[in-house]
C-alpha cells in the first residue's frame, strides 16, 4: 500500500498547520471590572498636543496596587469601541521607566482622531499577590475621561484657540 501524499495534499496540510497553530498559542486575558478604588492603582495621565495630528499620552504609575507587579502598559484603540474587540487601530507599548521618586513613567503618541476610543491597558500576571494560572488580568483606563478634563480646564483658563490643543493632567 502506498502511503505517500500528493504534493497538493502535502501543501494543504502545511497551510492548515500554519493557519491553525497560532489559534492555540494566543494569550488568554481576563478583564477586571470596575472597582471603587481602581484596584489600588495610583496613577497620573497627561494628554497634550504633539506635532501634526498626534497627541502625547504621558502615563505615570505611583502605586501598582493589587495588580503588583505590572507586566505591561499599552495604549490601545479597537475598530469596535463598544465591545473593545476587533482589530487594533492603535497599539502603542508604554515603556515604563523608574523615576528618582520611585514612580514608573512613560509616554507614547497616538492619532488625535482615535483619542476618544483609546484606553490605557494595564496587564498583569498576578492579582492580590497570587499568580494567575488561567490567564493574565487586564485593566483598562479610558483616555476619554482625561480628554474631557482637559477641555474643561482649558475653557476655564482661557478662551478657546484654534491653533493650540488643551493639555490634561489628572491624578487618580
Amino acid at each position: 500500500m502506498n502511503l505517500r501524499c500528493s504534493r497538493l495534499a502535502t501543501g494543504v496540510l502545511v497551510v492548515a498547520a500554519v493557519v491553525l497553530t497560532p489559534g492555540r498559542s494566543w494569550a488568554v486575558f481576563y478583564p477586571l471590572g470596575p472597582s471603587k478604588d481602581e484596584w489600588g492603582l495610583k496613577y497620573e495621565v497627561e494628554v497634550n498636543a504633539a506635532d501634526g495630528d498626534k497627541l502625547n499620552v504621558i502615563f505615570t504609575l505611583a502605586d501598582e496596587g493589587r495588580l503588583k507587579p505590572i507586566y505591561s502598559a499599552t495604549v490601545v484603540a479597537f475598530s469596535d469601541p463598544i465591545s473593545n474587540s476587533g482589530t487594533y487601530l492603535v497599539k502603542a507599548q508604554i515603556d515604563l521607566k523608574s523615576t528618582k521618586d520611585g514612580k514608573l513613567t512613560g509616554q507614547v503618541q497616538i492619532p488625535k482622531r482615535l483619542a476618544d476610543r483609546a484606553q490605557i491597558r494595564i496587564l498583569t500576571q498576578t492579582f492580590d499577590g497570587r499568580w494567575q494560572t488561567a490567564g493574565a488580568r487586564l485593566y483598562d483606563i479610558p483616555l476619554k475621561k482625561f480628554l474631557n478634563r482637559a477641555a474643561a480646564a482649558a475653557s476655564s483658563k482661557a478662551p478657546p484657540s484654534i491653533a493650540s490643543q488643551p493639555a490634561s493632567k489628572a491624578t487618580k
